[in-house]
């Protein structure tokens, strides 16, 4: 098994698992997840694909970038822009994310990384918040990067 026709396998698995000899052939990038320093960064990934989130000023926001003053600061900035706002807050952005990490061997697999963390979002927070309208969108503007914001149902 190789994966999905339109996802491929990112290169640094394909090599790790080149290692390993023809019986890890069709081993998949959850292989990669069986060994003892991959838990604690799989655990941890947990808040990055299911994220804690706060409720401020009609917004959503990612509780780990979330500051009350910084917030507030935009909205006297831009008060009737709430979803400008919770998309420059909630953004994450992958260079920044793994700033102290060597990335080049993950190029490759950085922009699937974000499009699965928005497919996560797109699924857990309108499930949280089901009074929300959740909008998730990946850039690409300083990297890969994932963000997004929401606006009331309208009643």
């Amino acid at each position: 098994m190789t994966g999905d026709p339109g996802r491929p396998l990112p290169q640094f698995f394909v090599r790790w698992r080149a290692g390993w000899g023809d019986s890890a052939a069709g081993w998949t990038p959850t292989d990669y997840l069986n060994q003892d320093t991959a838990v604690g960064p799989a655990i941890a990934a947990g808040w990055l694909f299911n994220p804690p989130t706060v409720r401020y000023r009609g917004g959503l926001f990612l509780a780990d970038r979330f500051s009350a003053p910084a917030v507030d600061e935009w909205f006297e900035r831009y008060p009737d822009e709430s979803a400008r706002i919770e998309a420059v807050v909630n953004a994450v952005t992958f260079f920044d994310l793994f700033v102290n990490c060597d990335i080049d061997p993950y190029a490759d697999a950085l922009p699937g990384l974000a499009a699965d963390v928005a497919a996560c979002w797109r699924g857990v927070l309108p499930a949280r918040h089901p009074d929300l309208t959740v909008t998730v969108e990946v850039g690409d503007a300083y990297g890969p990067s994932v963000t997004f914001w929401t606006q009331p149902h309208d009643l």
